[in-house]
């Protein structure tokens, strides 16, 4: 068996795509189960939008549970555009699993993301110019992967290229251009190195394994009723659900006013929710989304908005019949499931990159599919409005 730690929800989905895009059975579980069986074990965490010291003690604690079951090897999922914990959480994995050094390979040449010389470069661009990192929480203020992994993590981390040799212990980030690259990268890993990156890496990997096989294809059909969540951040991602707004699909914003006072909070995730419901009964596909905020600064509103979102989904699901729910953004993801006691997830079909829909252990009538928020939305399950342009 292969083991994964993912540091977000919509990762480890991404991650399960490419496992049955190569003919591998895969789980995806929140937390280690010995008694699983299956050829991939994928264990989601939030470890993304965690402090770092919480997010190195549960990698720590996960990487330990996962030894136990003795798996070929762990590999650590991360970020592509190195949001998060990377130098924390590469070290905790270091510190208890035996192993003297991590070899990191974020970049995904066919989705543009490249390194080159130590610097991240999306579709060309230095990663600190692209656009899509402007709706982010945390701004990049530097292209340099270094940096962006945290230098000041206290150890060996260096950035080379296939031609050099890994170093004998600390963190390497490989310099990625090409497909070939990748297939070089998995030629250099051994024993005593832990494999890490984002999906292209992975997928690398498998390819690369006698053991492979191919996804047999079979052809998908949405339910009738869908609920989307547009939980992201990226702008990219608001500026399309505001253009299929005005196309004339169904969108149901969250109110302007929620969080300027706690008295008004719960009527307003009530009028949310009752505004979805009628939609839902009026249309077969609902997305309900986030747009400007009113009340000036609200104290931790990442949490108190994905807070928000899983009420008003747990409340929509009890009440109102839904076949197919498809949600953008890790955090979002990962505060729904967890509101609504979702542990298991069978992945199903890939729909494109990183937009997998999946069966869930404790929720037989339901799909959920979920996407990145930086990634593009495959026309299969999103109907774009007439003359936009996917980017």
């Amino acid at each position: 068996m292969i083991a994964v730690i993912a540091d977000d929800f919509t990762g480890a989905a991404e991650i399960g795509g490419v496992g049955i895009r190569n003919g591998f059975r895969v789980v995806i579980d929140t937390k280690v189960d010995s008694s699983v069986e299956t050829d991939i074990l994928i264990i989601a965490t939030d470890t993304r939008s965690q402090a770092p010291a919480q997010a190195a003690d549960l990698i720590k604690k996960t990487t330990q549970d996962l030894l136990a079951l003795k798996p070929e090897f762990i590999y650590k999922k991360m970020d592509s555009i190195l949001r998060g914990n990377v130098g924390e959480e590469l070290l905790a994995q270091l510190h208890v699993s035996g192993k003297e050094r991590a070899l990191l390979i974020p970049a995904n040449p066919v989705l543009k993301r490249t390194i080159k010389d130590g610097t991240y470069y999306y579709d060309g661009m230095p990663l600190n110019e692209f656009s899509f990192t402007n709706g982010t929480v945390k701004k990049r203020v530097s292209s340099k992967v270094i940096d962006l992994i945290g230098g000041e993590t206290g150890t060996d981390i260096c950035v080379i290229s296939t031609h050099d040799e890994l170093a004998e212990k600390g963190l390497m980030i490989g310099n990625t251009s090409t497909l070939e690259d990748l297939e070089a990268w998995v030629k250099k890993v051994d024993e005593k190195t832990i494999p890490s990156g984002g999906s292209g890496f992975f997928d690398a990997i498998l390819r690369g394994r006698k053991d492979a096989g191919k996804e047999e294809f079979n052809p998908v059909h949405l339910g009738e009723k869908i609920l989307y969540v547009c939980g992201s951040a990226f702008i990219d991602s608001r500026l399309l659900v505001k253009a299929s707004k005005e196309s004339g699909q169904e969108v149901i914003y969250m109110p302007e006013k929620l969080f300027c006072s706690d008295d008004q909070d719960e009527r307003l995730i009530s009028a949310w929710t009752a505004d979805v419901i009628d939609s839902l009964e009026k249309k077969n596909k609902v997305i309900l989304a986030i747009d400007n905020l009113e009340c000036g600064e609200v104290e931790n509103l990442p949490a108190k908005i994905r807070k928000a979102i899983a009420d008003v989904v747990e409340n929509v699901l009890s009440r109102s019949k839904v076949d197919e729910l498809i949600i953008e953004g890790g955090s979002t993801s990962f505060s729904i499931i967890q509101r609504l006691n979702y542990t298991r997830f069978f992945p199903t079909h890939e729909f494109g990159p990183g937009s997998i829909r999946m069966r869930i252990e404790e929720q037989k009538d339901i799909f959920l599919t979920l996407k990145p928020g930086s990634y593009v939305w495959p026309e299969s399950i999103w109907e774009y409005p007439v003359h936009h342009q996917m980017k």
